[in-house]
Parts: structure tokens; C-alpha cells; sequence
């Protein structure tokens, strides 16, 4: 279903209210040509895979049972390029799972397998099922990740090649923003008469220029004109940032994609290595790859050439972070004799729905051919609603999701869709005031807490006694030590080798909290300490710190306890680090650790940004303020290819 709200204030909204883009020659020639790629592929068009190739007498599974013919057909397809566009609802990752464990039965080694995803949780799915169908652990041992986790680990297994140190920590978004921070301020940008850009918009255009592979004052110019008065400025705050990051052996998001790309391209040793390793290469959502990550695909698929990448050209929803949609429509143009493969039977929505989306995607000026179908039965048309305010957008919503309970539909398989979390705000109000549960996603990570990102630090301490963000987040969490102070005692653990000594600050009025901090990091470090052990010691010096700090400081130490859970099938430290910045506590976990909107019995609505749900699925589904300029974003509006 999905909810327009059509609030008094936005009523006068036109096409006109916004400003409308233009359309370039060098934007026409783009289209044309992306139109022409995926115009021409459709000569490399695979129509079905009616029965099992050769050696099908051999297999242990039967693939022509478990799949469609062009799921099949995509499982099958071992040598060479080939991409796979695969609707949505498709059976995408049966299709991986299956083609997986093909390429094992067929006699692959495992290590000569890898699978690039979106999520190490997918990864990890896709990974346990393959070894359920073939009833042993091979499908465990294939290399299987995200491109970060991927490169975080290379890299530091093969170290010595590309004369990288390996025990570099890894940085956050907002560990990254916090040094552009110290950087800005160290600059004076702070002090500047005009506002200068917060921390987090320059990480987010530093971020967005690395993803994109672009400059930037080309992303200033192109994203963000009204801050083009500081594009001299922000360089100079990337080129700080940079620096910082290199003298305190850091390495943040953005940094393990582009060493990475840089190991393939300029040391020999190192992507021979890589090209002997893997022989299979499949990368999932391709759609939601940046530049990078393409080139990082190529770099490892350019001795074997046998590359699958499978996704959807019409679900590409991430260009915020940096994703180039362009990359899956231009696979063709890398690879003219790839095999090309569409996988359009969705088994999870109604032909009713499907109609609809069909209707959507045909209007798309370029992108693959697809038409959608299901073997469903029709349930009724989408529904479509105007309403005045959003309150009565909100009163309806909750009206129906009572009608629905009664009829017998539970509250979990219900969810409320939204562009932006703020978007939410009434319906989440109609919800409390009838005592109905819900929970939130893509709100404050349980990785981004205050308390959790404390103790975090003080593990990093541990493992990167040079580490200056996290020092600096510590030092502030003792009485009387602000900015300055902390900078200078940062300096103190520098030039002493990263030694927990601060004997010489004894005298001062917070010397005692801080040698008992130095106490503390010292036996933590110990390196006969489980780590299990060290977070128990951490857990009980900040214990203190953190009841002077928070009225319900007992309501976040749980989440320190969740911690200690987290830690139980970790002995190194280093990887539980890694783990925990590249593959964070999902949603699903968050809301486990938050306490519930009331103590009901009843399983809770699920209120989401499209975003946070990419991959979810619900019985009902309400779409809630599709309003030019709000969903889509008066962004998307205001530029021509979008």
C-alpha cells in the first residue's frame, strides 16, 4: 500500500517548485551510449538451461529439480564472464548458492572461490547453505565477504608484498570525521567568520570523491555548490586528514578500497598472487558497487576471466554512499562476450504488484529489458492514498494495521516504509498512543552508541598504542582534560614509543584518573589476557566513568555486556577490531539489545528507511510521504539522470 500525504503546506508543490535540470550534450551522449551497451547485449541473451550439462550424472544435486531454467542456467555457467540481472524477488541467492555448489562438485577447490557481497552476513548465508546442499564443509571454505572485510584481510596476510605494516587499525565513518575534525581545527578553519562545513558533511564529500574516483571540487561543483567558497579549504583539510591518517597507522573505509586497487595495479608479486588464488570470481548487487570496487573486480578476474557479477540495474539505491549504477551497465562494454542471463520469475510478490513495477521500470530511458512475473495468485492492485496532513496520513495507517491484526495477519509481518527517519515521526506517534509496539531500524547503530564506541577505543589502544582518535575520545572521558590537554598527552604517547606511562602528568589535577587509565591499558594489553578477560577489566574501570556520565548508565552497560557476548568466538583481538568496524551488529541485533517501546507479548511493527531494508520482506507493506522533494529527495528532482 502506499500513503501520499498531501499536507496543506505542500499542496502548491509543482514541477516548477523545484529547479528543473538541463540536460547536456555530453549527458545525451552518455545515455546513447549506455542505451546502445545494453541494446547490443541482448545478442548474448541466454534462454534457458532446460537440463544439467555434461557430468550431470556424476552430481549429487539435482540442479534442473531445484531451480528455474534460468536460474539453472546462471548456476551452470562456469568459464568466462557473465552477468546475471536478477529481478527483484528472484531467487538471487539460490542462484549463487546453487552455482557455488556447482563449481565444487565439478572439482573446484574451495580456495579458488570467491564471493563479494553486500553484507558478510549474506556471505556467511550463502556460504552455510552451499555446504548444507553438498552435506560437507566445503561451502565454508570459499573466500566469501564483503570487498572491505576482502581487502582487509589480504592485505594483511600479504603485507610484506606491498610494504604495508600489518597491524594498521581500521577507522569508521565516524572515527574519520572526528580526525577531520582535530585536522579542521589544527587548521583554524574553525575560527572562520563565515560557517565552515562540519565534520561530517567534509567526510561525507572526502568519502564521496574517493568513491566516485573523482575530484573534489568536480563533486563541490557537481553536489554541493553552496560550499564551493570553501572547496580550497576542504582539500586542504583531505590532504591533513590524509596525513594524519598515514603517521598513526590508520587505515578508514575508503583507504582499504583504494590500497587495494593500488596492490592490484602497481605491485606484480601481489595481483599474481591474487590471480593464482582465484580462479571463480561472483560479485553480488553489483549495482551497489562504486568505481573502485569495479576496477578492484577487473584487477582480480583478468588472468582467468571468469567473472559472474549478478544484480539489477532498476534497484540501485545507494548512490548516496558513492555507487555507480553505470558500473552494471557498462559490464557488456568490459566484457563483449560475456554471457548474458535474466532471471525475471519473482516468487515473492503478487501479479498485481509486479504489473505495477513493470509499469515503473518500462519508463526508464535506459537499463536491461526485464517483465517481471510471478505464478501467484492475484490479491488486489496496490493501493494507492491522498490525505491532507499527516496526521491523518498516520490515524489511517494505524487504522489498517488493527484491521489487519484482526484478521488475523501478525504486527511483525507488517511495516512502515519511509525515504528519511524524521519521515516516520507521525506515524510513530499514532503507534504509542495506541499502545501499539513497533521498533525502529536505521536508526543509532548499536556500533555508533557513546558508551560502545568508548569501549571500543580502549580496546583499540590496546592493539594501536599510537591510535590518536581513540586516545583523544578517552582522554575526555577524565575530568579536566578538554581538546588541548588531550592533544598534548596524545603528543607525550607518541614521542615515548606508545608506552602507558604518564608519570610525568602526576602533579597535575587529573593525574591520578590518568595513570590509573595507563594502569589499566597496561594490564589489559597483557598478551596472556583472553579477550574475554580484557573487556571484563575495561567493563569495570569505565563502569565509574560511565555512571558520572549517563542517568541510565545501567541500561547502557548491558550493552557493554552484549560486548562480551560478541567477543566469544574471537581469541584475537585484531580480528574482533576488524570484524566489528567491517561487519557491525546488523539491525536485527541493535533491536535485541534496545528496550522494547512497551513490555507486550505482541511481536512489533517494523517502521524502516527503504534503505535499511533492502533484502526484507513483510506480508503489508505502507510507503509513506511519496512527495516530490521528499520521496524522491528534491536531489533526485533536481538532476536529470536520476
Amino acid at each position: 500500500m502506499v500513503g501520499i500525504n498531501l499536507a496543506q503546506d505542500l499542496l502548491n508543490l509543482t514541477p516548477d517548485s523545484f529547479e528543473q535540470p538541463v540536460a547536456t550534450p555530453e549527458l545525451f551522449i552518455k545515455i546513447d551510449r549506455l542505451a546502445k551497451i545494453t541494446k547490443e547485449i541482448e545478442k548474448n541473451l541466454v534462454r534457458s538451461q532446460a537440463r544439467e550439462p555434461a557430468l550431470h550424472k556424476k552430481l549429487k544435486i539435482n540442479y534442473s529439480k531445484a531451480l528455474n531454467p534460468m536460474q539453472l542456467a546462471a548456476a551452470t555457467a562456469t568459464e568466462g564472464p557473465v552477468l546475471v540481472i536478477a529481478g527483484a524477488g528472484s531467487g538471487k541467492t539460490r542462484t549463487i548458492i546453487y552455482r557455488v555448489a556447482y563449481l565444487l562438485e565439478r572439482g573446484v577447490p574451495p580456495e579458488q572461490i570467491l564471493l563479494l557481497t553486500f553484507t558478510r552476513k549474506a556471505a556467511r548465508e550463502m556460504m552455510t547453505r552451499a555446504s548444507r546442499l553438498l552435506k560437507d564443509d566445503r561451502g565454508t571454505r570459499i573466500m566469501g565477504g564483503t570487498f572491505h572485510s576482502f581487502a582487509n584481510h589480504m592485505l594483511r596476510r600479504y603485507s610484506k608484498l606491498i610494504a604495508l605494516k600489518p597491524d594498521f587499525t581500521i577507522a569508521d565513518t565516524t572515527d574519520s570525521a572526528d580526525i577531520i575534525d582535530f585536522v579542521r581545527r589544527e587548521l583554524k578553519l574553525d575560527k572562520k567568520k563565515k560557517a565552515f562545513p562540519r565534520k561530517g558533511r567534509i567526510q561525507e564529500i572526502i568519502s564521496k570523491a574517493r568513491n566516485c574516483d573523482v575530484p573534489i571540487p568536480a563533486i563541490i561543483e557537481d553536489q554541493y555548490t553552496g560550499l564551493s567558497e570553501f572547496t580550497d579549504d576542504i582539500e586542504l583539510v583531505a590532504a591533513g586528514f590524509t596525513g594524519f591518517k598515514r603517521n598513526h597507522h590508520i587505515l578508514d573505509f575508503d583507504d582499504l578500497m583504494e590500497v587495494m586497487r593500488e596492490a592490484l595495479k602497481q605491485s606484480e608479486p601481489f595481483h599474481q598472487r591474487m590471480a593464482h588464488l582465484f580462479r571463480y570470481v561472483m560479485v553480488d548487487e553489483f549495482q551497489d558497487t562504486n568505481t573502485i570496487q569495479k576496477e578492484i573486480s577487473d584487477l582480480l578476474a583478468s588472468k582467468h576471466r571468469n567473472i559472474m557479477v549478478v544484480g539489477d540495474d532498476s534497484q540501485s539505491i545507494y548512490s548516496f554512499r558513492g555507487a555507480n549504477f553505470e558500473n552494471i551497465l557498462r559490464f557488456p562494454e568490459t566484457y563483449p562476450d560475456c554471457a548474458y542471463i535474466r532471471i525475471e520469475q519473482n516468487y515473492r510478490s503478487s501479479p498485481d504488484i509486479l504489473d505495477f513495477t513493470n509499469s515503473v521500470i518500462s519508463q526508464a530511458k535506459i537499463g536491461y529489458r526485464k517483465h517481471l512475473f510471478s505464478r501467484k495468485k492475484r490479491k488486489g492492485k496496490p493501493e494507492v492514498r491522498g490525505f491532507y496532513d499527516q496526521t491523518s496520513e498516520a490515524e489511517f495507517i494505524v487504522d489498517k494495521i488493527l484491521e489487519l491484526r484482526e484478521a488475523g495477519v501478525p504486527t511483525s509481518q507488517m511495516a512502515v516504509l519511509y525515504r528519511a527517519t524524521f519521515h516516520g515521526t507521525f506515524v510513530q506517534a499514532e503507534l504509542l498512543k495506541r499502545s501499539i509496539p513497533y521498533v525502529v531500524y536505521g536508526g543509532i547503530r548499536f556500533t555508533e552508541r557513546r558508551h560502545v564506541k568508548d569501549m571500543i577505543a580502549y580496546l583499540r589502544i590496546i592493539l594501536n598504542p599510537l591510535d590518536a582518535v581513540c586516545w583523544n575520545r578517552v582522554l575526555k572521558l577524565i575530568p579536566g582534560i578538554g581538546s588541548v590537554t588531550a592533544s598534548k598527552i596524545v603528543r607525550h604517547v607518541r614521542e615515548h614509543g606508545g608506552k602507558f606511562e604518564f608519570a610525568d602528568f602526576e602533579r597535575s589535577k587529573y593525574g591520578v584518573d590518568l595513570v590509573e587509565l595507563g594502569d589499566t591499558l597496561g594490564r589489559a594489553a597483557d598478551p596472556h589476557l583472553s579477550l574475554a578477560s580484557k573487556i571484563e577489566l575495561l567493563r569495570a574501570y569505565y563502569a565509574p566513568i560511565l555512571a558520572n556520565l549517563e542517568a541510565d548508565h545501567e541500561v547502557r552497560l548491558r550493552d557493554v555486556g552484549v560486548l562480551y557476548e560478541l567477543t566469544a568466538r574471537y581469541e584475537d583481538l585484531e580480528r574482533f577490531l576488524s570484524d566489528f568496524a567491517l561487519d557491525p551488529p546488523s539491525n536485527q541485533f541493535q533491536d535485541r539489545t534496545t528496550p522494547r517501546i512497551d513490555e507486550s507479548e505482541e511481536d512489533p511493527v517494523v517502521l524502516s528507511t527503504v534503505h535499511s531494508a533492502k533484502g526484507l520482506e513483510w506480508n503489508t507493506v505502507f510507503v509513506v510521504h511519496l512527495l516530490d522533494g521528499l520521496f524522491p529527495s528534491d536531489k533526485a528532482v533536481g538532476n536529470i539522470e536520476e
